[in-house]
């Protein structure tokens, strides 16, 4: 008797991972609930346990994207490989223990589209490779396929970093992903942007009235960032058009208010979520922030710690940052891009005098937002970090 363990989906928007480690050893004996191996997506790595007493028997190779859905190990009463055929991944590169996954009317659709012939003289290339050629600009027929009989998309990125003359350094699988990710929605989302210059002399002030009581009751102290993530909780409740995603062919309304916030790793880029953030006040935040950001340096993020979310905050005011333009993060319609608040020229009355202010800017996806609502939902952001009593109750 024999099962299979396919690559999970371990959310709603992956669609590929790879094995980032066997804890276990080809044909060795595994316990049910024993760790079988840690899958790595462009969120997180987490481990996959085991659903029996049995023997495992590894299919992929470490560090090689897969589909969701695709066979990665089968477990079996007995040691030992079975059904082993190979089967060309999809980041291009062929394994000898890859199976070949489900088969679907996709992933059918999937092959015939692969044998179009694009390349030179009339080369089958995968629609990966004729995809990343298009964004790249590379002419598939200067190339040739560095193994077998057709072109994909390692012969694609070979070519193009010989080309620019770029080095050679490793790109982590989490690296790779999310830096198609953001690919697809700076292509796919149509992206506008507002910027504001706000007025942030009381929020200083506020900030650090609240500075003494926080290390108090909290133990440690409230960052701009937890005031801004109040105030985007707020000002989606008040805009609730913003807080909705283009899906399915059209806007589709959120029933909660998830915040997220960029957080810089070791690893990368994560955002982690902080759920029903419309329903928790300002310490309240502060608190799911620090300890978010604790698990994110530590790297003990669960994924659904990284899961949904109605909006981002991007701040990167602590880098000394004024101002920037964010990407999209799907399948959000907005993100917020926070810079340093500063001593900086401004016009009161007839005088021109140093005040603390602070740049925003506003990512938005046209598909769900004109210019409009989003400019209501910038005022609503500019009137709360203004008159920021607003943000303690």
């Amino acid at each position: 008797m024999e099962s299979e363990i396919v690559m999970p989906q371990l959310g709603l928007t992956m669609t590929e991972g790879s094995v980032n480690s066997w804890l276990k050893q080809p044909g060795e004996h595994v316990k049910k609930g024993e760790m079988l191996f840690t899958v790595s997506t462009d969120k997180v790595e987490m481990e996959v346990e085991s659903t029996g007493s049995v023997f495992l028997n590894p299919l992929v190779d470490l560090n090689t994207l897969v589909s969701v859905g695709t066979v990665i190990a089968v477990l079996t009463d007995q040691a030992g490989q079975t059904g082993i055929t190979r089967q060309t991944s999809t980041n291009g590169q062929t394994s000898p223990f890859i199976q070949q996954p489900p088969r679907t009317a996709e992933s059918k659709t999937a092959t015939a589209d692969s044998t179009e012939t694009t390349g030179r003289g009339g080369i089958p290339t995968s629609p990966r490779a004729r995809s990343l050629a298009k964004r790249l600009g590379v002419n598939l027929a200067e190339i040739t396929p560095a193994s077998g009989t057709r072109i994909v998309e390692a012969d694609v990125q070979a070519h193009y970093d010989r080309s620019t003359s770029r080095s050679s350094e490793p790109v982590s699988i989490a690296r790779r992903i999310t830096a198609e990710r953001t690919s697809q929605s700076f292509e796919r989302a149509p992206h506008f942007y507002l910027g504001r210059l706000v007025n942030a002399g009381k929020l200083v002030r506020l900030r650090e009235a609240l500075q003494s009581p926080a290390e108090r009751n909290l133990g440690f102290k409230i960052t701009y960032t937890d005031f801004l993530l109040r105030a985007l909780a707020i000002a989606l409740r008040e805009e609730p058009a913003v807080n909705a995603y283009w899906g399915d062919g059209g806007v589709v309304a959120r029933s909660t208010i998830d915040v997220g916030f960029a957080a810089q790793t070791e690893k990368g880029l994560l955002v982690p979520v902080i759920f029903n953030a419309g329903l928790l006040g300002l310490f309240a935040i502060a608190s799911q922030r620090k300890e978010l950001s604790d698990k994110a340096r530590e790297g003990k993020l669960q994924l659904q710690d990284l899961q949904g979310g109605s909006a981002t905050l991007s701040n990167l005011g602590t880098y000394g940052i004024d101002y920037f333009q964010a990407i999209l993060n799907p399948p959000q319609s907005v993100i917020l891009a926070s810079g340093a608040i500063a001593k900086r020229p401004v016009v009161m009355g007839d005088r021109v005098e140093a005040a603390d202010t602070l740049n925003l800017s506003l990512s938005a996806d046209h598909r769900v937002l004109d210019g409009v609502a989003a400019a209501k939902f910038m005022a609503a952001l500019a009137r709360m970090i203004e008159d920021p009593l607003e943000l303690l109750v």
